[in-house]
């Protein structure tokens, strides 16, 4: 069976949802600025937009959000779709293990004298929520995934899981939705063993193979979330759909690794 990657046009994260959080405190961030350069591709409107992000991304560095961030930008045009609009418009989700609450926002147009640049200049006051429950020694490492790839080549990587046996999730994202590869109909839900390196796809019965729809390259994210408890995920794969199931999971019993990788 071959499964081929589709369309990739994505955005750094997902809209707001409402869902539980655990032993959560609150930490509040002034002064908090991101910058991003205006350019010839970079429009004042993207640009000030790519500074709110960096912007939410320092506030939760300095709340002490020490998971990873989907930080991978793609472009989003009016032909990505309605959900990934909204998904975009309504950011507030940034990491998982934290949630951030804009209280405040100030924008700027600055001129760089030393680089003889335009930036936009977007500081903020913020109030995150962090969860206190954290096994720092439960962690997904994920290698063998290249920045570029060809039309044609087949998608591999190896992960394993450190601290305890686990199950895994793999979700994909394109302009047409989301799936979710593994588990699947010729790979089953399947306990993986704490320390041992396994191969995706985890069978001859399924490759991924890549390709683009005709334009010159296409960029992918993806999502792998291990589980400490089999937690099945049901209904629609959507950005918004799986930040809720993974939020719901308590942070010290969840982890998770993303990634972008981009299609010639």
């Amino acid at each position: 069976m071959k499964r081929n990657f589709l369309t990739i046009l994505t955005c750094l994260a997902i809209a707001l949802i409402a869902m539980p959080l655990h032993a959560q405190k609150e930490v509040k961030v002034k002064d908090v600025q991101g910058r991003w350069q205006v350019s010839d591709d970079i429009t004042l409107k993207v640009a000030e937009e790519r500074a709110f992000m960096e912007a939410k991304k320092e506030a939760l560095s300095k709340a002490g959000i020490m998971e990873n961030v989907w930080s991978v930008f793609g472009q989003i045009s009016q032909e990505s779709g309605t959900e990934f609009q909204e998904a975009y418009s309504q950011m507030n989700v940034l990491a998982i293990g934290g949630m951030l609450n804009v209280t405040k926002k100030k924008v700027e147009e600055v001129w760089d004298t030393d680089t003889r640049s335009l930036y936009k200049v977007v500081t903020i006051d913020a109030t995150v929520k962090t969860e206190q429950l954290v096994d720092k020694a439960y962690a997904l490492d994920v290698k063998g995934i290249s920045t570029l790839y060809k039309e044609g080549d087949v998608f591999t990587c190896k992960l394993k899981v450190h601290g305890t046996d686990s199950y895994l999730k793999f979700f994909w994202f394109d302009s047409n939705g989301g799936a979710l590869f593994y588990p699947n109909n010729y790979e089953p839900n399947t306990l993986l063993k704490a320390e041992q390196e396994y191969s995706i796809p985890f069978s001859n019965a399924v490759d991924y193979r890549l390709e683009k729809s005709g334009k010159e390259s296409e960029k992918i994210n993806l999502m792998l979330v291990a589980t400490k408890d089999n937690i099945p995920f049901t209904g629609d794969v959507t950005y918004q759909s799986v930040l809720s199931w993974v939020y719901a999971i308590p942070n010290d019993r969840r982890c998770a690794f993303y990634d972008m990788l981009l299609i010639k």
